[in-house]
Order: structure tokens, then C-alpha cells, then sequence
């Protein structure tokens, strides 16, 4: 018999200490262990012996295929353990939300590219042919936007001080077969039924890695950051902190490098760290440029946005389970992006408009002495510096011409409440408002939400009611209205114009986790 019980007590020795080094999740008790190295050990014998008597009995010989059963089947067990320990280096998680809006705008304008096109033909400037253009709308409303989104989250540790997260996720509008793919052949009904691309969205994938003896607390992230979703943004999601940054100041998803020095043991305040982060806002190539004989090189019409931020955080001494962050991001070389018919081949669609600053602070408690309550507030500014660039005489960074700095601020304030019934199972009503200026900026292009509340130039009231079924599945309602008092909300290109428009949105999720 080739397989013997002493190469089974080697492998069983060697994946102990493959677990004992590399952290994985499959353990065996000491006294298991010990009693299972004896067992071998007597199998081991047993077999020696009945190899080396040649002239044995029938009975002996059934003994042997007996033992050699055992023998087999301590192997199939080292199998499954390994294949599980395998599977275990990496787990998953799942999540899928269904939602449905309703809203009405009433109010807005919009640009009515006619009567634009014949104002400059007429002779008249850009900047004039666009406040002529400017026509508004009365109302416009939609009581039935279906959304799926779905979610793959995934983690794993690889060795002690170094750790992988990951998440792909999936956001459609129910039978969405208007995004350019779409025809009588081929459409939302068959997208994944029939042969298309290979594209795959990652949301989140980066690695945690925390270097062994340094003088201060070190961890290092690099890859596709958890920026997304940030403080206080965890309580109208019911679920844990999701993101590095707070949600006024950025939320989007980001490539980067961030650096973490832990300040607990220097300064005593608990959870006290300093953030420094570095990564790209933008970037463009010519990917596209086929005919080029480099075409993944940059070239002078390529333009690419910097972000370096830095981040303050600490639990504030005398409130449990708070936050406070302190943070400070510049952004060089704010592009403009707009592309179509009309910009093609001009090498204005990667301009360069300037930079932009933006800082904050934000603080947040939860289940304020017991009663239930969690409230939070965030303020934030910014403040532009223009290139001088204007494409189209249009579209100069928070300005007509790219001559001029303004400087912009927002406040974002709100409270969650834990109705006091068993029988609602830690039901929740909360309340949250926001006010932008006229030339308020922020990165916050990857909100959840049907519109980008954080972005707006005006106010925001938000309601919202939160009932759990267990704690996998939970249901959200909720109405917002948001009064613009400026046109351009979320974007750092042109002139924001003041406005009289409104916004009403009603919605109904479920949100599964697993």
C-alpha cells in the first residue's frame, strides 16, 4: 500500500502550522490533535506489521483491507478540511436592494440648444446665447423608477498584517434599454443571456497592510478605496461606518494610496488617527486613439486630476461612540468633460480649469445617554482657483470666463431616533438637512440616492422611517424636497445662475444582507 499513515501525520503536521502562520480559520484542539498523532501512530504500526508477514491468514488479510479503509478515509477527511480551508481564506457576502422612486420637478430650466445655436449665428456671444437660450420647464414627474442594486462583498485575511476587501456591485434601473447597447435584438431582457462584453464593475478592492515593528502605528492602503457611503451617511443605511471620509466632503469612488498613524497611545483620546491620501479624480488617454502608434500614451490633449487629502479622527472624550473628523483635501486640475459632435477633435474636452480646495469638519454620537437618539452636523467649505480657461467662453471653473475665485460652504445636520417598542423590532424615524451656496462644491458624485443631495445650491429636507424584519432585512420609506437656489448643483463648470426650482421625491426600498 502506497499511502501510509506516517505521510498523513506529516501533512496533518505541516497544515497545523500553515495555520498557525498564516492565520487561516481551520483549527484543531490540542487534545484532538494529540489523540489523532497517537492514533496514527498504532495505524502505523499495525500496517508495518501486516506488510512485513507475507504467509498471513485470511482473517489477517481482511484486516488489512479494513485498516486500509480506515486509512482512505482519513485522507477524504484531509481533503474536505483542506478544500476548506481553502474556501475560507475568502469570504463572501451578499446584498440586494429593490427600490422605487417617485418625484415631481416643478420650475427648472433648461438650455433649448436651437435657439442657443441661433443666437451665435446671430452674432451674439457664447455667454449671451445661453441666458437666451435658458427656457423653463413647469413640471416633470415619474411615480414608477424600479432600481436594482446588488452587491458582492468580500474580504480575506492573507497573513498576519495584511488583508484583502473587495466588493462588485451591479446598479440598473428595472429593463434600463436605453444606454446605447440596446436594440430590438439585443436589450435589457437578454443582457446576460447573450454574448456582449466582459465588463465587470468593482467598487471597492484594496488591500490593508500594516507593517511590523514601527515606531508608530502603520497601516497602508493601496487599490480601489472605501470612499463611498461615508459618516453619517451609516445611519440612514442601518449598518456599520462604510467609508474612510465624511459623506459632505467626499463620496465617490476613488484609485489611491492612503497612510494611517495611529495616535492613541501619544495623545490618549481612543480611535485617534491621521490620514494622509493620495489618488486621481480623473484621468484621460488616448485608450480610444487606435490609429495612434502609442495609443496608451498621454499626449498634450490628455489631462489628469490629483486629490491629496488629510484626515483628523477621534473619539471625542465624554460622548460614547462618537466621531469627530477634521479634514482638508486639494484637487489639482479640475477638467472640463462635457463631450459631443461639437467638441470632437477640438482638444477643449480635457481642459484643464484649475483647482479647488476643500476642508471640513464633522462630528457624530450615537444613542445619546441611553435614550435612543444619534445625532450628527458637518459644515464644509471650498474655495476655487481658476486657470483662466474657459472653454466655449462658457465653462470656467465656478465662473462664465475662468477668471474669477469664489468660495462656496454647506452645513449638514440630522438625527436618527430608536422608537422604544419591542413589538417594532428597533424601529427608526430620522430626520436630515443640508444647505449649499451659491458656488458650494463637493465630490460627491457616488451618492446612493436618485439625486445628489449633498451637491445641491439650496436646501434640503430629508424624512425618512426605517422598519426592520430581523437583521438581515429591513425596509426604508422616506420623502425629500429640495428647494435650488442655484443652477448647477454638483458641478465645478460654469456660472451658477439662481433658480426658482423644486424637487419632491418619494420612495419605498428593501434591503437584504447576507
Amino acid at each position: 500500500m502506497k499511502k501510509t499513515v506516517l505521510s498523513v501525520a506529516i501533512m496533518l503536521a505541516m497544515t497545523s502550522g500553515a495555520q498557525a502562520g498564516g492565520g487561516d480559520t481551520v483549527t484543531i484542539p490540542a487534545q484532538d490533535y494529540k489523540a489523532i498523532l497517537q492514533r496514527l501512530d498504532a495505524l502505523q504500526k499495525r500496517v508495518e506489521f501486516l506488510e512485513s508477514t507475507t504467509n498471513a491468514p485470511a482473517p489477517d488479510d481482511a484486516k488489512y483491507e479494513k485498516l486500509a479503509r480506515d486509512i482512505d478515509n482519513i485522507y477524504d477527511t484531509m481533503d474536505e478540511l483542506e478544500t476548506k480551508q481553502i474556501k475560507n481564506k475568502l469570504n463572501f457576502g451578499a446584498e440586494l436592494r429593490t427600490r422605487v422612486d417617485g418625484y415631481r420637478a416643478e420650475d427648472y430650466t433648461r438650455v433649448n440648444m436651437t435657439t442657443f445655436e441661433s443666437g451665435l449665428a446671430g452674432g451674439l456671444t457664447p455667454q449671451q446665447a445661453l441666458v437666451g437660450a435658458i427656457e423653463q420647464v413647469d413640471q416633470t414627474t415619474d411615480s414608477n423608477n424600479w432600481t436594482n442594486r446588488f452587491r458582492i462583498n468580500m474580504d480575506a485575511k492573507i497573513t498576519d498584517g495584511l488583508s484583502f476587501h473587495g466588493r462588485l456591485a451591479m446598479y440598473k434601473n428595472w429593463a434600463d434599454s436605453d444606454d446605447g447597447t440596446a436594440s430590438g435584438l439585443f436589450n435589457d431582457s437578454n443582457r446576460t443571456h447573450r454574448p456582449n462584453s466582459s465588463n465587470l464593475w468593482v467598487d471597492r478592492a484594496y488591500v490593508d497592510w500594516i507593517p511590523q515593528g514601527m515606531p508608530v502605528p502603520l497601516a497602508i492602503t493601496i487599490g480601489r478605496h472605501p470612499s463611498t457611503e461615508g459618516p453619517p451617511f451609516e445611519l440612514r443605511e442601518k449598518r456599520l461606518r462604510q467609508s474612510t471620509y465624511p459623506a459632505l466632503i467626499f463620496d465617490g469612488e476613488a484609485d489611491g494610496i492612503v497612510a494611517t498613524l495611529g495616535l492613541e497611545r501619544f495623545t490618549g483620546l481612543k480611535e485617534n488617527g491621521l490620514r494622509f491620501a493620495f489618488g486621481k479624480a480623473y484621468h484621460s488617454d488616448d485608450d480610444n486613439n487606435t490609429g495612434s502608434p502609442f495609443p496608451f500614451f498621454d499626449d498634450d490633449e490628455a489631462g489628469d486630476s490629483t486629490i491629496f487629502a488629510t484626515f483628523f479622527e477621534t473619539q471625542v472624550p465624554g460622548f460614547k461612540d462618537s466621531l469627530l473628523v477634521l479634514s482638508y483635501a486639494h484637487v489639482w486640475d479640475l477638467p472640463f468633460y462635457l463631450t459631443g459632435p461639437e467638441l470632437a477633435d477640438t482638444g477643449i474636452a480635457n481642459t484643464d480649469l484649475g483647482d479647488m480646495d476643500l476642508w471640513g469638519i464633522h462630528f457624530q454620537t450615537k444613542n445619546i445617554r441611553d435614550s435612543g437618539l444619534d445625532f450628527f452636523a458637518s459644515y464644509a467649505g471650498n474655495a476655487s482657483d481658476p486657470s483662466g480657461n474657459a472653454p466655449l467662453g462658457l465653462y470656467g471653473l465656478l465662473s462664465w470666463d475662468g477668471q474669477e475665485s469664489h468660495s462656496g460652504y454647506a452645513l449638514y445636520t440630522g438625527f436618527r431616533y430608536t422608537l422604544p417598542s419591542d413589538w417594532l423590532r428597533g424601529a427608526k424615524l430620522g430626520f436630515e438637512y443640508n444647505y449649499g451656496s451659491q458656488y458650494w462644491f463637493s465630490m460627491t458624485m457616488g451618492t446612493p440616492d436618485l439625486f445628489n443631495k449633498l451637491a445641491t445650491r439650496g436646501s434640503v429636507y430629508d424624512f425618512y422611517y426605517i422598519q426592520p424584519v430581523n437583521k438581515y432585512l429591513f425596509f426604508r420609506t422616506g420623502y425629500m424636497r429640495v428647494n435650488y437656489d442655484y443652477t448647477g448643483s454638483g458641478q465645478h463648470m460654469g456660472q451658477p445662475m439662481p433658480t426658482d426650482a423644486t424637487l419632491d421625491n418619494y420612495y419605498l426600498l428593501m434591503d437584504v444582507h447576507f
